[in-house]
C-alpha cells in the first residue's frame, strides 16, 4: 500500500500544467492579399512587457500557442504600412480566441521631411530559420535566455522549462554554432545565468543543414552572444534587482577593444536569487480521496565568464582563442503532504497522512576552450577549422523522506527514507573541419568532423535506516561511457 501511495503521488506531479489557450487572426493589405512574414507582437496589459512574439505565415495567419491567462494587446508590424493595435484582449481558462481579419493601411510620407533608419526587424523569416533579434530592442535588458525562449517566435517553455519547438520536443541547442550537451535542469540553470543583455540573436532552425548534428527531430536553437565590430575600447556594466516574496538580482560587465590586428572580448556576471511554488490538488482515485499540499523553494547562485581573442593574420585569415565557462550551485526544500480518506468504506476523516520534506543540493561546472582558424575569400569561398574541448561537472545530493502519520499527525505508522549522491564527469573533445565555395549558381558545402566524448555517471541509492545511510547497491548504478 505504500509504494501505492507513493506512484499516486508521482502521478499528481506529472498530472500538473498550463492551461491551453491560443489566439489566432489573419493579417491582410489594403487589397485584401494575405500579408506574410509580419512581426506580431503579444503585450502583457499589465505593465506592456512583452509576452510573446510571432510572424504570419504563407496565408497571413499568425497564431499563439499554449498562453497563460490574462488580459493582453496586440501589435502587428510590416515595411511600409501602418502598425495595426488589437487592444482588450482577454484570454481565459481553455480559451480558442479568433480576431478574425485585421487590415494593414498604407504608410504615407512626407518627402521632404523624410529619414531613412536601418533598423533589424524583431523578427526575420528565412528558408531554413527563424531569427529573433534581441540587441537593440527591449527584450535585451532585466531578464535572462530561457525568458527570452519563451517570447521567440514557434517556441514554448512549459512550467517545466521543457523547451518544444513546432510543437516538438526534442530540441538540440547550440551557443554561436557549438552543440551545447546540457538538458533537463542543467540546461535550465545554463539559460537562467544566461542574461540577455549578452544576446546578440536567437536562431530558431527548424530545416538544418548538413553542417549540424543529425540527432533530434524538433530543430535546433543557436542562441548568438554578442561580438562589437567597433574600433576601439568600450564596455558596460549593468545590473537588475527584482522583489516578489523573494529577490532575485544579477550583475553582468562586458567589455571589447578592437584595432586592425585584432580582437580582445571578455564579460563577467553573477546571478542569484530565490523562487517557489506553491501547488494544491484534491483527487479521486479508484475510492481514495487525495488531499495534497505541495511548497518549493528554490535558492540559487550563478557565476559566468567569458574571455576570447581573434587575430587578423590578414584581410582572409583570422585566428581565434575563446574559453567560456559558468558554475551553479543551487539548495531545493520541498514539503509535500498528503490526507489520504478511504472513501470506499465511507471515511469522512484521513486515514493516513503522508509527509515528505525532501532537500537536495546541486553544484553544476561547465568550462569550454575553442581554438579557431577561419580563411574568407570574401567571393562565397571559406575554409573554418575549429578544435574544442568541454568539460562538464555536475554533483547533486537529495535526501527523501516519506513518513505516514496517523489521522491525528501524532503517531508515526511507517516510514521510507532514501537518499542519493549522483556526480556527473563529461569530458568532449572535438575536431570540426567545414567548407564552402560557390558552384553552378548555388554553394557546395563540404565538412568533417571527429570527436570523442568520455562520460563518468556515478548514482549511488541509500537506504537510511535510524540515521545511517546504507548503499543499496541493486538500485545503484555505475555509468562509464567512451
Amino acid at each position: 500500500m505504500k509504494q501505492y501511495y507513493l506512484l499516486l503521488l508521482t502521478l499528481l506531479f506529472a498530472a500538473s500544467g498550463w492551461a491551453q489557450n491560443s489566439l489566432r487572426g489573419q493579417l491582410q493589405d489594403e487589397n485584401n492579399e494575405p500579408v506574410i512574414f509580419a512581426n506580431v507582437v503579444l503585450y502583457h496589459a499589465a505593465d506592456s512587457s512583452i509576452a510573446k512574439v510571432e510572424v504570419s505565415d504563407e496565408a497571413g495567419v499568425f497564431r499563439f500557442r499554449d498562453m497563460p491567462t490574462g488580459d493582453y494587446f496586440l501589435k502587428a508590424t510590416y515595411v511600409g504600412a501602418n502598425p495595426i493595435w488589437k487592444t482588450d484582449i482577454s484570454l481565459t481558462e481553455n480559451t480558442q480566441l479568433e480576431l478574425g481579419v485585421l487590415q494593414f493601411g498604407s504608410a504615407s510620407i512626407e518627402l521632404a521631411e523624410a529619414t531613412v533608419t536601418a533598423r533589424r526587424a524583431m523578427v526575420e523569416v528565412k528558408p531554413d530559420r527563424t531569427v529573433f533579434n534581441v540587441q537593440g530592442t527591449i527584450n535585451s535588458t532585466g531578464s535572462d535566455a530561457i525568458s527570452l525562449l519563451r517570447k521567440a517566435p514557434g517556441v514554448t517553455v512549459d512550467n517545466n522549462d521543457n523547451i518544444n519547438v513546432l510543437g516538438r520536443s526534442g530540441v538540440l541547442l547550440y551557443v554561436d554554432g557549438k552543440r551545447m550537451p546540457l538538458s533537463g535542469a542543467d540546461l535550465t540553470s545554463f539559460l537562467q545565468n544566461l542574461q540577455a543583455d549578452q544576446v546578440d540573436r536567437i536562431d530558431i532552425i527548424t530545416n538544418p543543414g548538413a553542417r549540424y548534428e543529425a540527432e533530434g527531430n524538433a530543430g535546433i536553437i543557436d542562441i548568438r552572444l554578442k561580438k562589437d565590430e567597433n574600433v576601439g575600447a568600450n564596455g558596460s556594466v549593468n545590473t537588475t534587482f527584482s522583489q516578489g516574496r523573494y529577490n532575485r538580482s544579477n550583475i553582468n560587465a562586458n567589455g571589447n577593444y578592437r584595432n586592425r590586428k585584432l580582437n580582445v572580448f571578455g564579460a563577467l556576471g553573477a546571478s542569484e536569487g530565490e523562487s517557489f511554488n506553491e501547488m494544491n490538488f484534491l483527487s479521486l482515485q479508484n475510492g481514495l480521496e487525495l488531499e495534497e499540499v505541495n511548497n518549493h523553494r528554490h535558492t540559487r547562485q550563478n557565476y559566468n565568464y567569458r574571455l576570447g581573442t581573434d587575430f587578423f593574420l590578414s584581410e582572409k585569415h583570422t585566428l581565434g582563442f575563446l574559453v567560456d565557462g559558468r558554475s551553479f550551485e543551487g539548495e531545493h526544500n520541498a514539503f509535500n503532504r498528503i490526507e489520504i480518506l478511504n472513501t470506499a468504506l465511507g471515511s469522512t476523516q484521513p486515514d493516513s497522512i503522508l509527509v515528505a520534506r525532501n532537500t537536495s543540493n546541486d553544484r553544476r561546472e561547465q568550462q569550454t576552450f575553442n581554438l579557431n582558424y577561419r580563411f574568407d575569400n570574401g567571393q562565397g569561398r571559406s575554409l573554418n577549422m575549429d578544435a574544442d574541448y568541454g568539460r562538464f561537472r555536475n554533483d547533486s545530493e537529495r535526501f527523501q523522506p516519506n513518513r505516514y502519520y496517523d489521522a491525528n499527525e501524532q503517531v508515526l505508522l511507517s516510514e521510507i527514507i532514501n537518499s542519493f549522491d549522483t556526480p556527473t564527469d563529461i569530458d568532449i573533445y572535438t575536431f570540426k573541419l567545414d567548407y564552402e565555395q560557390p558552384l553552378l549558381g548555388g554553394t557546395l558545402s563540404a565538412g568533417s568532423k571527429l570527436s570523442r566524448v568520455v562520460s563518468d555517471n556515478t548514482f549511488l541509492f541509500f537506504n537510511v535506516y535510524n540515521g545511517e545511510p546504507q548503499r543499496n547497491n541493486d538500485a545503484s548504478n555505475l555509468f562509464d561511457y567512451t
